[in-house]
């Protein structure tokens, strides 16, 4: 997956910088007037998380059409993966509540393709996830549920809260800061789609076809946001992962750290200094013909005309 090319990717960049404020700055009359819309909201911490109880309260409180697909359990760094075959199970907890036993990526296409197959929605949204998804974070089950979103046809959105790693020891539970800031990244997330569907051109959707964007918000107060970029994404997950021998013969502890800026203008430098970063992906993995006839020219195996 990588980033939009320049034509597609100057509409996005202007439909989201147009009007785009920080929570608190704009009017509720701003959000008010953004006509509802029907949502697909799933995650991949599980259907009952807060961060998605949290996203969907606040969509629901700015009018639109909410139904909730998500995982029934945790499915952390599922990626894209889904269930190929036997059966799956899903249940109907409330009005508009779902939850499916499988990875979010079957979240998605059971809700697109089987509980809103009637009636489509506009927008498939993943998160709020609890830790933050920069770069290319292709292990990530909300992005991974949002590329399937896409790749079936329905524009969407990955919104991540980042979490503060010094905070993992914090008592009594790891991660206060995180906790804190989900109700301001979800007031965030309502009026990012108001300002995407009031800026867009026209009759057009919310965003043009074949789009995600990866939204990460920190672990801040809305008070303590330095301001929102859209960036190019870090050519990395940004994390880092380490293994360490135990004690049992044969088993690894595995450990998972954040990974430090890359010195360049992406998403995983200007994080960590307060900023909601945005990055958008179209989903296309043509690397384009160049590099097509340069592999080519280096095989063997290929007929050339």
């Amino acid at each position: 997956m990588r980033p939009l090319e320049s034509g597609v990717k100057a509409l996005v960049l202007c439909l989201v910088c147009v009007s785009l404020v920080l929570p608190g700055c704009a009017t509720q009359e701003a959000t008010a007037e953004s006509s509802p819309l029907r949502i697909l909201l799933t995650n991949d911490d599980g259907y009952d998380a807060p961060g998605i109880q949290a996203l969907r309260a606040a969509l629901l409180e700015a009018g639109h059409d909410v139904t909730v697909v998500a995982p029934s359990a945790d499915q952390s760094g599922a990626g894209a993966r889904v269930t190929s075959r036997g059966t799956i199970g899903y249940r109907e907890h409330s009005k508009g509540v779902w939850s499916v036993d499988g990875f979010p990526a079957d979240a998605v296409l059971v809700g697109l393709l089987h509980i809103m197959e009637d009636d489509a929605p506009d927008l498939v949204v993943s998160g709020a996830n609890f830790g933050q998804n920069l770069g290319y974070s292709i292990n990530s089950g909300t992005v991974g549920a949002a590329t399937i979103a896409m790749y079936a046809g329905t524009p969407a959105i990955a919104f991540s809260v980042g979490v503060d790693y010094s905070e993992i020891e914090a008592k009594p539970i790891p991660f206060p800061s995180t906790f804190s800031a989900f109700s301001g990244a979800a007031d965030f997330c309502v009026q990012l789609i108001a300002d995407l569907r009031n800026a867009r051109p026209g009759d057009v959707r919310v965003l043009p076809e074949h789009t995600i964007l990866n939204v990460n918000y920190p672990a801040l107060v809305p008070d303590e946001i330095q301001g929102v970029r859209v960036l190019q994404a870090a050519r990395s997950s940004g994390v880092v992962i380490d293994y360490e021998e135990t004690d049992a013969e044969g088993q690894l502890e595995v450990r998972v750290g954040p990974m430090g800026p890359d010195g360049t203008d992406t998403d995983l430098q200007v994080f960590p200094r307060g900023f909601v970063t945005i990055t958008v992906f179209d989903g296309d993995w043509d690397a384009g013909e160049g590099l097509r006839e340069t592999i080519e020219e280096r095989l063997s195996v290929t007929e050339r005309h």
